[in-house]
């Protein structure tokens, strides 16, 4: 449980960073949090309506491939845009889409307690560390 709060904690913070690059200066930053914001909606999606164990290790599978593909985009934008990452005020531009991403993270939220039932699997268990490890890329 504690992986699953860790990672809850990763996508928020990634999200509130990529979220919200409304402005030319941040239009390849925008690019790639389409993207991931995407892929994020997908897993949410299919998390949510997952009946078994093999449901779940599929969305979580499918959405490390995903953030696998990213990671190395978004640490690229984390290191172009520095001031994102250490900033507690966010940019002004950015703030409507701070909202956006803390729904989204509620909504991940709310995938976890169907998954929880099958976080027992081996192949859950699996899938999770795989995408805990993709998540952690992205650092």
């Amino acid at each position: 449980m504690n992986v699953n709060r860790a990672f809850v904690v990763t996508l928020i913070g990634i999200i509130v960073m990529m979220m919200g690059c409304t402005g030319s200066k941040y239009s390849d930053l925008m690019e790639v949090n389409i993207k991931f914001v995407s892929a994020m909606e997908d897993y949410i999606a299919a998390t949510g309506k997952a009946t078994s164990a093999k449901d779940v290790a599929k969305a979580v599978n499918d959405y490390a491939d995903k953030v696998e593909e990213l990671a190395p985009q978004i640490k690229e934008m984390q290191g172009k845009y520095p001031e994102l990452n250490t900033s507690a005020e966010v940019p002004e531009e950015l703030k409507a889409l701070e909202k956006k991403s803390q729904k989204l993270g509620e909504q991940v939220a709310a995938s976890y307690m169907n998954m929880m039932k099958y976080m027992m699997d081996p192949g859950v268990q699996k899938a999770q560390e795989r995408l805990s490890k993709a998540m952690m890329s992205m650092q």
